[in-house]
């Protein structure tokens, strides 16, 4: 977030003053140059470029589409970017059939969400966050998960919340809550969830991936 507020700065200082000293010299700059600064730096805040795209599942042929979340602000360039986003909407093609993952009634704040794809001659690959998954090699033969991995952050606390579900969104469960300073992988050849924290020593928890 420090990162974020610091872009958001910088835009106002120094984007916002170029735009009008070149207007003021006569030398038209084109709008849509001026707008593309603002969504890049809007796309920083947001989240929803980083971590939560929209996107077929090659398996399943499910599609996921990450709903965004926009309540009023104070503008493009608030103290705060309140953009998230809230719940994943799966659409099943063949079926013509749509549902959320979570319970539409409330407001999430999904930071993460990925799932098995392929396995090649890397290994498995992850959708939308291949750089979480570490052990990874070409030896792994098994077949692929039937499992959603997200996280979600809490509001009112540093806290994330990961969680699992089939591909599908079924069987939605909460299966670790850990603070956002932890560091965390997938061990993909041994199927686990590593998570590590650095305090006074390094300690290490796992659980099944």
């Amino acid at each position: 977030m420090a990162f974020v507020a610091t872009l958001k700065i910088l835009a106002k200082l120094i984007i916002c003053p170029l735009v009008g000293r070149y207007i003021a010299n006569g030398v038209q700059v084109k709008k849509t140059i001026f707008l593309f600064f603002l969504i890049s730096f809007n796309s920083l805040a947001g989240g929803y470029y980083q971590n939560v795209n929209q996107g077929y599942d090659p398996i399943t042929g499910l599609f996921y589409y990450p709903v965004k979340h926009k309540p009023e602000s104070g503008g493009m360039f608030s103290s705060k970017s309140n953009t998230r986003i809230k719940n994943i909407l799966i659409f099943d093609p063949t079926s013509e059939t749509k549902s959320f993952l979570f319970k539409p009634e409330q407001v999430w704040n999904i930071q993460t969400f990925t799932f098995e794809t392929v396995l090649n001659s890397s290994g498995v690959q992850f959708f939308n966050s291949s750089y979480i998954a570490l052990n990874n090699s070409s030896e792994i033969s098994r077949k692929l998960k039937d499992k959603l991995l997200i996280i979600t952050e809490s509001e009112k606390s540093k806290k994330l919340t990961m969680w699992f579900a089939t591909k599908s969104g079924k069987d939605l469960k909460q299966v670790h809550t850990f603070h956002k300073s932890t560091k965390w992988h997938i061990d993909v050849k041994n199927s686990k969830i590593r998570f590590i924290t650095h305090k006074n020593e390094v300690n290490f928890k796992s659980i099944e991936w």
